[in-house]
């Protein structure tokens, strides 16, 4: 390898991962929605089962659980917590600016994510479960969950932004097991207050998983396309002095 070639790094693998998580949750997705839109027979009695499943089975001490739960889903929630988790992340010694960049990407991706959703939701229009099978406090169309969306949005870029700083090993299998189970727990708590079919919140978890894999694997290019051309600006620079010294030096 020339003193002008970059050093191989993991972020391509890493983007490429990525973007083969966006592709097949994107695709499942699309599939979901168009099954949705027509109103399919199959997805109806799957989410009216289960509904009124829960409907005559939840207790309430687990309907008071879900609804402190379901709050970790709230806007008002994951967006400040997004800032912070970025802003925090970085190891020692990093600028303020650098801080503050950090916790504006995650809040930028997660913040239009969200609003890409909500405008698929008003797309969609699908219209919720009966009212009086309520449980808690909901607006606006059912499909896909924007509770579900914004926690699955926060689980992975939380878990992203955490584990980038650490080896590989058990803690980063840990953590990102904990965004899992996060956002699954939050879409439970949707479905089990009564206030989105179980279609609604697979379709949050769907989209959430295909927004931020698509960011993420973009973001993981430029950062290995930059520290690329800075490796080769170094190296460059490096041969410069070299002639500079030996031309001195005569």
């Amino acid at each position: 390898m020339s003193a002008a070639e970059p050093a191989k790094t993991s972020a391509p693998s890493g983007s490429t991962r990525a973007l083969g998580a966006a592709v097949v949750t994107a695709a499942l997705f699309v599939a979901l929605t168009v099954t949705v839109l027509g109103h399919g027979a199959v997805v109806q009695g799957i989410d009216e089962h289960i509904h009124d499943w829960v409907v005559a089975n939840r207790s309430s001490w687990s309907v008071s659980l879900a609804q402190f739960v379901t709050w970790g889903g709230s806007t008002a929630f994951v967006l400040p917590a997004l800032f912070a988790v970025g802003v925090l992340s970085l190891p020692r010694g990093r600028s303020v600016r650098d801080r503050l960049g950090s916790g504006l990407l995650l809040v930028g991706i997660g913040g239009v994510g969200v609003y890409v959703g909500l405008v698929i939701n008003t797309w969609v229009g699908r219209p919720r479960a009966r009212i009086e099978d309520w449980a808690g406090a909901a607006g606006g169309p059912s499909y896909p969950s924007g509770h579900t969306t914004a926690a699955t949005l926060f689980a992975i870029l939380c878990a992203w932004a955490v584990t980038a700083r650490m080896p590989p090993g058990r803690s980063r299998v840990f953590l990102w097991s904990a965004a899992v189970v996060f956002a699954l727990a939050l879409g439970w708590t949707r479905v089990w207050l009564g206030v989105h079919w179980p279609s609604d919140v697979t379709g949050g978890l769907l989209y959430g998983v295909a927004w931020s894999a698509t960011c993420l694997a973009v973001v993981g290019r430029w950062r290995s396309r930059r520290a690329g051309a800075r490796l080769r600006s170094d190296a460059y620079g490096g041969q410069g002095s070299v002639v500079r010294g030996s031309e001195e030096a005569m």
